[in-house]
């Protein structure tokens, strides 16, 4: 894993001085830090090493026309050494990566598998080109700055970095806080928190040169082909093959392997899947569960984990969220992240530490699987009834009734509900959107700027999409709008400086792809999430393979520690209403109202939460940019 950041300025007498970065990632754990600069352009890095391949990694890494630095991890290695020639087992991921963008060009990215974020600058036709992958498991956010005079443009792997830049802007963007208070009501594939700073979308790739930036998208989670087979069998045995090969691809590392475990479906497979594989090596998985404090009423999770104890023996330790405040975990944040992430989580504060002490390398966690792996059935049967697939249909419904007609006349009523309400016309309304904005406690002012409303009624988002005539559509939209890319980021940011690499191994673009590629009924087969179901048979206690029903586990008794704070929090927001940018952009006074009360209704909790976190971190910024 590594951090990388870079400058280019495009201007006729460029400022060597102003392409310098102030060095904002020195507290981050790094084996070295290297930069390539000449005249106009400066590339820098950050190394730690993680996998075997990366231990002889030297970036920046040049060439006789080329130079590129990059956060790489490549998955399909063997098959690049056979397509490109000249490797060998032994060559780095970033000689790799510069191979491939010599034979391919800008089409290289097709051929990448794996998590990367990478800038590649051509000294000959002064261009960078720049790519994130295609699940955005690396994060990489730009920034141009173009006056007419000026032109720079500048690239990181976290907002920091650019924030730190000379020729940067420190200023709020009224949009990007609209785009988080609005969630995934409003698409957030672009745009940030920081004015004119911008995140690289997940299977995007951009070239820039003088005239200016072109934006290209060169993978959609889109089915490429049709698998089918005689047995259903035959199904079970090909996601455990692509299953296998993602969980190994995310513990090729000699490090200490970690991994959330919960006791769901997701979090059990991929721990029970890398300890399996691990025991293989004499080594073992440390795991870990958050759990509610002693003094705390809720549902906890380790009647789940306790099960999965009993059959594997993890190196498991519990974290809870006790003797971290709101107030001080957000402090903590701030300071130790330099400006990104900008959201806080107890827990994070108590875990990270921890894993750092333990020497963890790679951290697991089963987050994406519900989206495509282990997907949860939605719209099989409309898909079905759709394409006149009568007797897959009646099959399918055997399977999942047990012979009751009553079970089954139930689905097939609520199918035909289902295709019905989709294809009513769209109602959204002023007053839809003027629900939406007041629920989340968006200040009327800012939601009706000028644009605002027409980018949440008009563009495609986690609410308003096209019709869905297959699940694939409907996975598609959980991987594009459900701002997958966006969480998978901010948690890569959290783990990093700690030295610590965050992977998702259900995010695999392989087992995406193999699973997009069934026929609808394989995911339904006997109930909800039933390929992973059938696959993981003997890899997890059967009452967690089969259980529908584990409830939400302690994160919501986060909100618990705002009470505990109440009187440092409502001081905190009288001090923030003096401050233009909190007060114009953020409703102070109904925050404030909210958190007075007693006790706020679980519908407005997530909502309050998010709307102190910006009005503290914004405090905290406006103070140090």
């Amino acid at each position: 894993m590594s951090i990388i950041a870079g400058s280019v300025d495009f201007s006729s007498n460029p400022d060597a001085q102003a392409n310098i970065f102030s060095d904002c990632f020195a507290k981050f754990k790094h084996a070295y830090h290297k930069r390539w600069q000449d005249k106009s352009v400066s590339l820098r890095y950050w190394h730690q090493s993680i996998s075997p391949y990366s231990e002889t990694e030297v970036q920046p890494l040049l060439d006789d026309e080329l130079v590129l630095v990059g956060d790489l991890r490549l998955d399909n290695r063997t098959e690049l050494i056979k397509k490109l020639g000249g490797l060998s087992s032994s060559s780095t991921d970033s000689e790799m990566v510069l191979a491939a963008y010599r034979k391919w060009q800008g089409q290289c990215v097709n051929h990448l598998v794996g998590g990367f974020a990478f800038a590649i600058w051509d000294r000959r036709l002064k261009s960078l080109f720049c790519a994130r992958d295609q699940m955005g498991q690396k994060p990489l956010f730009y920034c141009e700055a173009n006056d007419g005079y000026d032109h720079c443009f500048m690239f990181c792997t976290s907002p920091a970095g650019i924030l730190n830049h000379s020729r940067s802007s420190s200023d709020i963007d009224p949009q990007g806080v609209f785009n988080i208070l609005m969630g995934r009501t409003c698409n957030e594939e672009t745009s940030t928190l920081f004015s004119g700073i911008k995140r690289l979308a997940a299977g995007f790739c951009l070239q820039v040169n003088h005239t200016g930036i072109e934006l290209r998208r060169y993978w959609e989670p889109e089915p490429v082909r049709s698998i089918r087979f005689a047995d259903d069998r035959e199904y079970v045995e090909g996601f455990n093959e692509k299953l296998e090969q993602a969980v190994e691809s995310c513990i090729n590392t000699d490090l200490p392997v970690s991994s959330f475990l919960s006791g769901g479906l997701d979090s059990s497979t991929v721990a029970c899947m890398a300890h399996k594989k691990l025991q293989q090596n004499s080594r073992r998985l440390i795991s870990t569960t958050f759990v509610l404090p002693d003094n705390e009423d809720g549902v906890d999770e380790k009647t789940y984990v306790d099960s999965i104890l009993a059959e594997n023996d993890f190196d498991h330790f519990y974290v809870t969220r006790e003797n971290v405040g709101f107030r001080e975990c957000l402090h903590n944040s701030q300071e130790l992240y330099g400006g990104y992430p900008h959201t806080s989580h107890a827990y994070f504060n108590n875990l990270l530490p921890e894993l750092a002490e333990r020497n963890v390398g790679v951290h697991l966690c089963g987050y994406g699987g519900d989206q495509v792996a282990s997907y949860h059935g939605m719209w099989v049967f409309e898909q079905l009834l759709l394409e006149g697939r009568w007797i897959a249909m009646l099959n399918l419904l055997k399977s999942t009734s047990n012979g009751r007609v009553r079970s089954g006349a139930k689905t097939i009523f609520r199918t035909l509900v289902n295709i019905m309400q989709t294809t009513v016309p769209d109602r959204r309304n002023r007053d839809w959107y003027d629900r939406k904005i007041a629920r989340r406690m968006i200040l009327p002012d800012l939601a009706n700027r000028p644009g605002y409303r027409e980018n949440v009624l008009r563009r495609a988002s986690f609410d308003i999409y096209p019709f869905p005539w297959k699940i694939t559509d409907v996975m598609k939209r959980f991987i594009q709008y459900d701002r997958t890319s966006v969480t998978l980021e901010t948690l890569s940011n959290t783990f990093l400086p700690y030295g610590i690499e965050y992977r998702t191994p259900l995010t695999d673009i392989r087992l995406i792809d193999y699973c997009m590629s069934l026929p609808p009924e394989q995911f339904y087969l006997g109930g909800k999430r039933s390929l992973m179901r059938r696959s993981i048979q003997g890899l997890v206690p059967e009452h967690i393979r089969l259980a529908h029903n584990k409830q939400q586990g302690s994160t919501p008794n986060l909100f618990l520690g705002l009470w505990q704070e109440k009187d440092q929090l409502v001081e905190d927001l009288n001090n923030c209403a003096h401050i233009n940018d909190i007060s114009k952009l953020l409703d102070i006074p109904r925050i404030k109202r909210q958190l007075e009360k007693n006790s706020v209704n679980e519908r407005d909790r997530p909502k309050l939460y998010r709307n102190l976190e910006l009005a503290l971190y914004i405090s905290w910024f406006k103070n140090h940019f």
